[in-house]
């Protein structure tokens, strides 16, 4: 039989641990995602989320929402799901607030020069009647909305989300773990991070990574990092700035933090072009 002291540090030793850290992980998109959370989950399934995020975004799939509108013939329109009325509405914003350093609407230059769905079609730089045609059918500019519907003003304007979707996923997943009466949790999505509340007994949750120089708490933020060497091509980058149609230098991580991560994910693209041409 335990002595009532002996009972006594049983008590305080669990109090000191505190809640224990779960923990789910995943593929989607393309890409591997972590949830670490205190609390109760169970149930709770993110598949059907990023399962129609795929569907809506996804420019490796030719039945996608985004797919099918970059085929459209110009002046034709198609009903945005919400994932894109959610993201055109945040593009423009920062296209603006970034001098036109992030632009979603340059599909067909990423096209032409062989990077994302495309990277086994072109293996050498496009010539510049290419160049130029691409650039022609690239930006905001040339994309027109009305209500929920979205329509193109000139033939081959692509969109490509791949430098924001990453981060607006994991918001979408973070509104699923509020939804499920989760406020404690960390997200990691193909290196793209938001902390909302804390870990136990911290101030926030601790990360690290080869992009970060050292570890840093986040607490409701999150962060983005953009640029790497294994997606540098001849000392370029697969990184395009949208006001010149080329890539950028290859410079290095750079990272961004935001209080959403899709802002953070497109801040940390507009960033590094930033560094490579200010």
């Amino acid at each position: 039989m335990r002595t009532l002291p002996g009972i006594l540090l049983l008590m305080l030793v669990a109090c000191e641990r505190g809640p224990s850290i779960q923990m789910i992980t995943g593929e989607a998109m393309g890409t591997t995602y972590r949830i670490k959370y205190i609390g109760d989950l169970d149930g709770l399934d993110l598949k059907p989320l990023l399962n129609q995020l795929d569907a809506d975004l996804s420019t490796w799939r030719g039945d996608s929402w985004v797919a099918r509108f970059n085929r459209a013939p110009a002046g034709a329109s198609m009903v945005m799901p919400e994932s894109v009325r959610e993201l055109m509405a945040l593009s423009h914003r920062l296209h603006r607030q970034t001098g036109g350093r992030f632009d979603p609407a340059i599909g067909s230059l990423i096209r032409v020069w062989g990077f994302g769905a495309w990277q086994s079609k072109f293996h050498s730089p496009p010539n510049p009647e290419q160049l130029a045609a691409a650039q022609q059918a690239s930006g905001l500019r040339l994309l027109r909305i009305s209500g929920h519907e979205l329509t193109k003003n000139r033939d081959g304007v692509m969109l490509d989300f791949s430098a924001i979707a990453k981060g607006y996923a994991v918001d979408r997943m973070a509104e699923q773990l509020k939804a499920a009466g989760c406020e404690n949790f960390l997200i990691e999505f193909g290196g793209d991070l938001l902390a909302r509340g804390r870990a136990p007994g911290k101030s926030g949750w601790t990360v690290d990574g080869p992009a970060l120089e050292h570890p840093i708490t986040l607490t409701d933020e999150a962060i983005a990092t953009s640029g790497s060497e294994h997606q540098s091509r001849d000392g370029k980058s697969h990184i395009i700035d949208p006001r010149s149609g080329r890539p950028v230098a290859a410079v290095g991580p750079v990272s961004a933090r935001a209080t959403s991560c899709a802002e953070a994910d497109a801040l940390a693209t507009a960033r590094y072009v930033k560094s490579a041409n200010p």
